[in-house]
């Protein structure tokens, strides 16, 4: 025992000196914190962000588009498979090519085997890139709400990796995992404030699937002239969509209107390439160019196709979507050096929303 208490109102210590005390008990709601906050104490959407949480969430907009987007490839691609059993040893339809081109599967004569695992094994392209995406976003834990830790985290712990499913049980598990990203998305879309941190996760977002559909259009152009285009409007989720519109088989016409020049459809180069300008030029009004000139002139190319140009042969075609490509990439290039280069102490980002 240190010391005993006399009276109430001294200790003594093992020294044997004494030390004074209150007469009342300690007021044990005391404290130096600020109970209330002020007026001049709030904080709006146009606070501060740290430089890494800014990468962070860009970042996370991109992993976890390409996530998304190689979900729905491989369900695309083995959907035909299953559709098509005679296509099982080997084949050139559009979808295994572009998961190909992505490096979702290695080329092999057994499509079926490379789907299913491209799909399920813990070492393949797909894990890579949800463990990638659950990565990032612990470094914004502080950030998300429990509904996404938890969406999140059953999507990464998924028996499925740890077993090796049958085909119609991997299609299931993709269908699964598909719904999981949409709810991600439905929680940056409805849970997160318009702040410059949302601004950051779309950029990253946009970027993305602007890049994944102008890949996904050009093996369309260059590989699918032979095959139906269904898996086309599959991939970029236009299915109802154009049904509500056509009474027909898809055609060539208006599933590139739909898919490249519909500025309402949220799957479209037009959508991706329109939003990304709006979102860097807001950042722009506050913080300079940076990135609006890299754009541009993709953005306004095709602006500029009418709907001539809306056919597989079409050179010009050809050429916006592969400027639009190459201007996504530039632009993340752009957002990167301005915003997330560390060797320069950058401790905050203070920036319109």
């Amino acid at each position: 025992m240190s010391g005993v208490w006399l009276g109430g109102r001294r200790l003594v210590a093992i020294d044997g000196s004494c030390l004074d005390v209150a007469d009342t008990p300690v007021n044990a709601a005391f404290s130096l914190l600020s109970q209330t906050v002020t007026a001049d104490e709030l904080v709006d959407s146009n606070a501060t962000l740290a430089s890494r949480a800014a990468e962070s969430l860009f970042w996370f907009g991109r992993y976890g588009e390409r996530c998304d987007g190689s979900l729905r490839l491989l369900r695309v691609a083995l959907g035909h498979v299953l559709d098509d059993p005679g296509a099982r040893a080997g084949g050139s339809q559009p979808a295994w090519v572009l998961a190909e081109q992505l490096g979702l599967i290695e080329t092999t004569k057994n499509v079926a085997r490379a789907l299913r695992r491209a799909a399920t094994h813990p070492e393949a392209a797909l894990s890579q890139r949800l463990r990638q995406l659950s990565r990032v976003a612990f470094s914004l834990r502080d950030r998300m709400s429990a509904d996404h830790w938890r969406t999140l985290n059953r999507l990464i712990g998924d028996p499925v990796f740890q077993r090796e499913p049958s085909l119609q049980n991997t299609l299931v598990w993709l269908d699964r995992a598909i719904t999981a990203m949409m709810t991600l998305s439905g929680f940056v879309l409805d849970g997160m404030t318009r702040g410059i941190g949302w601004r950051f996760l779309s950029m990253g977002r946009r970027v993305e699937r602007l890049a994944t559909m102008c890949a996904a259009l050009a093996v369309a152009l260059d590989e699918g002239r032979d095959h139906e285009l269904d898996w086309l409007l599959e991939l970029a989720d236009s299915s109802i969509t154009y049904r509500s519109r056509y009474l027909a088989a898809p055609e060539w016409l208006p599933v590139l209107d739909m898919v490249v020049r519909d500025p309402a459809n949220p799957r479209s180069l037009a959508f991706q390439a329109k939003g990304l300008a709006e979102y860097v030029a807001k950042i722009e009004a506050s913080h300079g160019p940076f990135a609006s000139a890299t754009l541009a002139p993709a953005h306004a190319a095709l602006r500029e196709l009418r709907p001539a140009d809306l056919d597989p042969e079409s050179e010009v075609l050809r050429h916006v979507i592969a400027e639009l490509r190459r201007a996504a990439f530039a632009v993340s290039d752009d957002i990167s050096l301005k915003f997330f280069s560390h060797a320069v102490p950058r401790s905050v980002l203070s920036m319109a929303a």
